[in-house]
């Protein structure tokens, strides 16, 4: 029987044979359709209603069919107040096995349930109405309560998975829900549970391989991001608390304490390739920023003496977890640097990086001989050449995006513990003078949480650097060699003929201020660029200059960064 839009307005006086073959006919041919031009609203309407009238009496396969057939029609924005009613709507919920007076904790009609669920997520994704009323009709307290009674029990993984996805987009769009979920029903504790389940379930097969870890499957880490999203819908606005809530701090602190600690485990997984381990470490990256400063020490785990991987410890402290996320943003810059959706890539974990080094020395310790190891040879190239984390960071200091722009300057500006010259000296003062000058750091007062940085150091200069500086001098402006400068043009000059022309050379100088030809720029005391009204004025400001610059060599063996050690190669 093929479908006609007379079937469609006589659809009550079909059989229940002849209805299902119209549907069965309407899904084979729509199966790849997320627009269905054929359907007006009216038509759409009278399928829906006569499918929820006939499905009590159908059996399993009819109704499974009927639900893949209003999957279909869910795609759809047009026409989808067809769709938001309570007459559709609660007969979903109770498909799905999530009424609140009665959780089906063991689906046995499991494919039914899954559909359901499906129907579900894309009404809650597509229609503000249908959020409002599964929000009332309390689909996230039987989906927390689902997952309360299976913790401990093997639930259909189709179906844990959408049970996660509505909780995690119920969460997303109602802050009473999220902190309903939180409160009443504990639920950051049973989704720390579930995660600890799935690792410990896997990491069996593996455990006589000893540098072998937990080994994930696909399955486990599409459910593993849909429960860091949701975990991330659940702290998000935990500095927002409601006085009520706020009186269980400690507690609550120790639960993210604990949270964080398992998301270093999670970091130590592997996935069945790269990619897909990339998108779990991207969903752990972004639950990591809701963090609380005092947290990220978990991160870090005392070294085991017998490790020989001397990458992954610093300071008797275990930082493969810190490692794990230096290649993660490594590879996430190589990977979107000059693209479109180079901002939403690594905003998440260039903030990450900036709030652990900030608030963690080990990790900001660590991080600097990772990005900024002494310099060596290199500096006979702009510290915008090469592939090494560094080069990378220093050309996002001038990438078109404001975020991007300031996050990468500022980690940079914290790995060199807040110091100017230092910033300059690694990434040359062209690069860093947007930072500077957005920040008032252009003058002496440049440093002013100096005193939160330790002072005892190592001298960071390889033997190399200083060769190539002391030969050549460095060009601050460009952080690079002044390789073409090896010969001195006045060498074969008489002191006579020196003062006669820097005397022409001032003269012409002074004129051309005067006359308002060029106008130089000083540094004021406030950090500030003004003109120069005299060449005096700009012999005075370059005498400064000169002085400050050498305390600080004198002073940089003492004051520069206290990472004693082997110093690791940035990979």
């Amino acid at each position: 029987m093929a479908s006609s839009d007379d079937d469609f307005n006589k659809l009550d006086t079909l059989s229940d044979d002849l209805y299902l073959q119209l549907v069965e006919q309407f899904y084979e041919k729509n199966a790849n359709s997320f627009t269905f031009p054929e359907l007006d609203l009216d038509k759409k309407h009278r399928l829906v209603m006569e499918l929820f009238t006939r499905v009590r009496s159908f059996n399993t396969n009819s109704i499974n069919l009927c639900l893949k057939t209003l999957r279909l029609l869910t795609r759809e924005r047009e026409g989808l107040d067809a769709l938001t009613g309570s007459s559709v709507l609660e007969p979903l919920q109770k498909l799905a096995g999530l009424e609140c007076s009665k959780v089906d904790v063991n689906p046995k009609d499991v494919q039914n349930v899954i559909e359901a669920e499906k129907c579900m997520s894309n009404l809650i994704y597509m229609s503000p109405a249908v959020q409002k009323f599964y929000s009332v009709s309390g689909v996230a307290d039987a989906i927390t309560q689902r997952i309360k009674e299976t913790t401990a029990t093997k639930l259909d993984k189709g179906i844990r998975f959408f049970d996660m996805r509505m909780l995690f987009l119920l969460t997303a769009l109602n802050a009473d829900i999220r902190q309903r979920v939180r409160e009443k029903f504990h639920g950051l504790s049973y989704l720390f549970e579930i995660i600890n389940q799935i690792m410990l379930s896997r990491s069996e097969p593996v455990a006589a391989a000893a540098d072998s870890g937990v080994t994930l499957s696909n399955d486990d880490i599409d459910y593993l991001i849909e429960i860091l999203k949701t975990l991330y819908n659940l702290t998000v606005d935990l500095p927002n608390l409601t006085h009520s809530y706020a009186i269980q701090e400690e507690e609550e602190e120790a639960h993210l304490m604990r949270l964080v600690s398992i998301l270093r485990e999670l970091l130590l997984c592997y996935g069945p390739n790269d990619e897909k381990q990339m998108e779990l470490q991207n969903h752990i990256v972004n639950l990591l920023t809701n963090m609380p400063k005092t947290c990220f020490e978990e991160l870090l785990s005392p070294a085991v003496l017998e490790d020989d991987n001397g990458n992954g410890e610093h300071n008797g402290k275990n930082m493969e977890a810190i490692n794990i996320i230096l290649r993660f943003l490594d590879h996430r810059i190589t990977k979107s640097e000059g693209t479109k959706n180079a901002k939403e890539a690594l905003l998440p974990v260039l903030q990450l990086f900036l709030i652990m080094c900030q608030s963690n020395r080990t990790i900001r310790k660590f991080c600097r001989q990772f990005i900024l190891p002494p310099l060596s040879d290199e500096v006979v190239h702009l510290p915008t050449e090469g592939q090494k984390l560094r080069n990378k960071l220093t050309r996002m200091m001038t990438n078109p995006s404001p975020e991007l722009k300031t996050l990468s300057a500022k980690l940079l500006f914290v790995l060199c513990k807040e110091s100017v010259d230092r910033l300059i000296k690694y990434t040359g003062y062209g690069n860093a003078a947007g930072l500077l000058y957005d920040f008032g750091l252009l003058g002496p007062q440049y440093n002013a949480n100096k005193e939160q940085y330790s002072s005892d150091s190592d001298e960071s200069d390889t033997e190399s650097y200083k060769k190539i500086r002391d030969q050549y001098g460095i060009d601050p402006v460009t952080g690079r060699a002044n390789l073409m400068r090896h010969e001195d043009p006045m060498k074969d000059w008489s002191e006579e003929r020196k003062i006669v022309e820097v005397e022409k050379l001032v003269n012409n100088l002074d004129k051309a201020i005067n006359h308002g030809i060029i106008k130089p720029m000083i540094v004021d005391s406030n950090g500030n660029p003004v003109p120069a009204e005299s060449v005096l004025q700009l012999r005075e400001a370059n005498l400064k200059s000169i002085h400050h610059h050498d305390n600080l060599r004198a002073s940089e063996s003492s004051d520069d960064e206290g990472d004693g050690g082997q110093t690791m190669a940035n990979k």
